[in-house]
């Protein structure tokens, strides 16, 4: 964060004075000091989490996550001053909410700012928030700053979140306009109650996938927190959202008409992936997810069977494939550097029918 970033950060803390504050998003720790600091300056007795998916900082995994705070924290620690302050690592923060606790009355939300992000964060830290719980939203405008698409999920949770009062001050000479980067909202009884808005926002694409583990852990605190019809509607948005991010690594791929790809792919009964890596997968999934005919998998000769995970289906070595070369349609699903040998040899054994 800028020094008025900061300003603004502890601006809120002095008028609101928070005795439950939980930041999501740690990283080196640098902010976390500053609130820290803040809170003593300010004679706030206060309890603080910091949260964070990663032990190791992601910029250098030779430190800890948070490890800038160290200083600030054992000076805190020798000066007494009533905060008390937690590092909660290794795990999202649906995670560690039960442990925390309700009455959350000051949130920083700081994370991957690409969709499902801090959206995803919010609604489940929602339940835990106090009426008039600040919300900080750092990074409202990080797509722009970094000309890096996807990462809009800060402001995407800023302006479909209902909240009589939103803060936003013109940060002049950071940026061209003085936009501001940081922004916060007050919680209220409406933002609950209008709370669908921020949950249909998830169906803008996705820049990325929580891990199997944390993604069961948010689907239970939404069917604990909001019941079976909002959890059934964040399930739908995922697999969507899943195909979407196959459909483009495919049409990168393919280099074709995707649309001509899937017609070819129904016209046959008999279609194999050539391929049972990282492509393969992709369109194995892909193919699953729209009801399209695998037979199973092909492979060079000199290369070994090991399957990624499609245990269901058989994979052949192009010399055993137990099938005329006419019955068969085929599919190359490897890196694009090595499909031109593999079609050579494809078209030299007869194969003629590749999709």
């Amino acid at each position: 964060m800028t020094s008025f970033q900061h300003s603004f950060l502890c601006g809120l803390m002095k008028e609101n004075r928070p005795k439950k504050i939980v930041e999501v998003g740690v990283s080196a720790g640098g902010t976390t000091g500053v609130i820290l600091h803040c809170l003593k300056m300010l004679n706030i007795k206060s309890e603080m989490y910091s949260v964070d998916l990663e032990e190791r900082w992601y910029r250098n995994k030779k430190y800890q996550t948070g490890f800038s705070a160290k200083e600030i924290l054992e000076h805190l620690e020798c000066g007494g001053g009533g905060i008390k302050h937690q590092f909660l690592l290794g795990h999202s923060i649906p995670f560690f909410l039960e442990q925390i606790g309700k009455d959350i009355d000051f949130l920083i939300l700081d994370t991957t700012h690409s969709l499902p992000g801090e959206l995803l964060d919010f609604v489940v830290c929602l339940p835990y928030l106090k009426n008039g719980c600040i919300v900080v939203l750092h990074d409202a405008i990080e797509n722009l700053l970094t000309c890096r698409d996807a990462e809009v999920a800060t402001k995407l949770l800023f302006d479909t979140v209902t909240a009589t009062d939103k803060y936003l001050m013109w940060e002049e000479g950071a940026n061209v306009g003085g936009f501001p980067n940081i922004v916060a909202f007050k919680v209220e009884e409406e933002t609950r109650t209008q709370i669908r808005d921020t949950f249909s926002a998830l169906t803008i694409t996705w820049g990325c996938f929580p891990e199997s583990s944390e993604k069961q852990k948010y689907r239970a605190s939404i069917l604990q927190n909001y019941g079976e019809r909002y959890l059934e509607f964040v399930d739908k948005i995922e697999i969507l959202q899943t195909h979407t991010c196959l459909q483009k690594r495919i049409t990168e791929h393919y280099g074709k008409d995707i649309g001509c790809l899937k017609m070819k792919w129904q016209n046959h009964k008999k279609v194999f992936l050539y391929g049972a890596g990282d492509y393969g997968n992709v369109y194995y999934q892909w193919g699953r997810m729209n009801e399209l005919n695998i037979s199973g998998f092909v492979i060079s000769d000199d290369q070994e069977k090991v399957s990624d995970g499609y245990a269901e289906l058989p994979i052949y070595y192009l010399s055993e494939l137990p099938y005329k070369p006419e019955e068969c349609a085929i599919i190359v699903a490897v890196d694009r550097r090595h499909q031109g040998l593999i079609l050579q040899n494809l078209i030299r054994k007869g194969y003629y029918n590749i999709l």
